[in-house]
C-alpha cells in the first residue's frame, strides 16, 4: 500500500487551490501515483484521460481538493473507474462537495488517518447554460419570469439529483450516502464519520 509518510510530505510540497485540477505525477517502487489537487472545473476529466494514456503503470490517484463542479467531479471518477485505479485520500487532506464523487471513481478507495470527505448538496449556480437561460428569461419577460425561473431551477436540480443516485449505483456505493448530501446546505459541509464511511461502502479497503 501507500507510504504514508512518503505521500504525506509530497502533499505538503504540491501546491493547493489552484483555479482547475493540477495532476502531478509521483514514482514509486516502479509504479506511478497521480496527485490531483484544486477545484474541479471543466475539462478536468478530459485532461485526466490524456494524462492516464501518456502515464503507463499508473496505480492509485490521490486528492485533495475542496470541490468545484458536481458534474465534472462524476465524469472524473467515471475516467478513474475505466481506468481501473484505486483512489487514496493521504493523511490531513480534504476531499469535499465534488472530490467526493471523483474519489468514488476508484475500485479500491483508501484514506488515512487524519483525512476528511465531506459532502453537501450541489449547487446549479455553476451550471453556465443555466444560467445563460435565466439571464435571457429574465431580459425577455422581466418580473413575469419568476414562476419560469423556479421551474426551470427545479427541472434542473431534479436531473442533477437523478445523476447523482444512478452514479452511486454504478461505482457501488450505497445510495443511502445521498442523505447526508441532500440534507446538508451547500454553504457549509458534513464531514461523514470513520464509520458512516464504511456503511456507505465509500472506503472499501484498509
Amino acid at each position: 500500500m501507500l507510504a504514508g509518510a512518503w505521500l504525506g510530505l509530497a502533499c505538503m510540497l504540491l501546491p493547493c487551490g489552484a483555479a482547475a485540477l493540477e495532476f502531478t505525477v509521483l514514482g514509486r517502487g516502479g509504479g506511478n501515483i497521480i496527485f490531483a489537487s484544486g477545484t474541479f472545473e471543466r475539462g478536468d476529466a478530459a485532461r485526466l484521460e490524456t494524462l492516464l494514456r501518456q502515464t503507463s503503470n499508473t496505480h492509485v490517484l490521490a486528492f485533495r481538493s475542496p470541490g468545484g463542479l458536481s458534474v465534472e467531479g462524476l465524469e472524473v471518477g467515471r475516467v478513474i473507474r475505466r481506468a481501473g485505479i484505486a483512489t487514496h485520500l493521504p493523511a490531513n487532506t480534504q476531499c469535499a462537495s465534488a472530490c467526493t464523487y471523483a474519489f468514488l471513481g476508484g475500485r479500491v478507495r483508501t484514506m488515512e488517518a487524519g483525512a476528511r470527505y465531506g459532502v453537501h448538496i450541489f449547487s446549479t449556480s455553476g451550471n453556465r447554460a443555466l444560467l445563460r437561460r435565466a439571464e435571457e428569461l429574465i431580459r425577455r419577460e422581466g418580473t413575469a419570469a419568476v414562476a419560469g425561473l423556479i421551474r426551470m431551477i427545479e427541472e434542473d436540480s431534479a436531473q442533477l439529483a437523478a445523476q447523482m443516485a444512478y452514479y452511486a449505483i454504478e461505482m457501488g456505493v450505497s445510495l443511502r450516502l445521498l442523505e447526508p448530501n441532500f440534507r446538508t446546505a451547500h454553504s457549509t459541509i458534513r464531514w461523514l464519520t470513520a464509520r458512516e464511511l464504511r456503511d456507505y461502502n465509500v472506503v472499501n479497503a484498509d
